[in-house]
């Protein structure tokens, strides 16, 4: 699934399934999506920083797969339940 929308933040994160991941990105959309019923408009992306080398601001368009998981906030907890969350392809790939 291709989606595009506005990088609103970027920051660093570690992955315990997968440690190619190294950052997580919040993209606004530019067309919400529905997920189980719910209107989504800002989704976490996890991948690589070099995967997505924009900055804050930018527009950018990421070819990927939504699934639910447990993501560490930036206070270093685990959320309470899972999220939808973008998985570039090549991540996802990995994880199998």
């Amino acid at each position: 699934m291709k989606i595009s929308g506005k990088i609103v933040k970027k920051r660093t994160y570690i992955d315990n399934e997968d440690r190619n991941i190294n950052c997580i990105t919040f993209l606004e959309l530019d067309k919400g999506i529905t997920v189980n019923g719910d209107r989504i408009k800002i989704i976490p992306l996890l991948s690589e920083e070099t995967m997505v080398p924009q900055n804050v601001g930018d527009n950018i368009e990421v070819d990927g797969e939504i699934i639910f998981k447990k993501i560490f906030t930036m206070f270093g907890n685990l959320s309470s339940s899972p999220i939808p969350t973008l998985m570039n392809r090549v991540n996802r790939d990995r994880l199998g």
